[in-house]
């Protein structure tokens, strides 16, 4: 299922969020990401697709600890909402 969801499919999903909304990519990703679904194929890809690994690591190591994602037993996971 996570193969149907190309990275071509993301970029597209965040552009049209951000035309529909008039948000920015930030904001586009966080409205993507209130979606427990999308969150989960998100996770998924990161975790089994080495670019989308890469953007995830960039987006830790950018934001650090406010950073959507945290490493937790070896494996890239989003973090909890609190």
């Amino acid at each position: 299922m996570t193969q149907d969801f190309s990275n071509s499919d993301w970029i597209m999903l965040v552009k049209r969020t951000r035309e529909k909304f008039g948000v920015s990519i930030e904001d586009a990703h966080d409205l993507i990401f209130a979606d427990e679904e999308m969150r989960r194929l998100v996770a998924l890809r990161i975790n089994s697709n080495p670019e989308c690994r890469k953007m995830a690591w960039k987006d830790m190591r950018r934001n650090g600890p406010a950073s959507r994602f945290a490493m937790v037993d070896g494996k890239i996971r989003f973090r909890s909402a609190t």
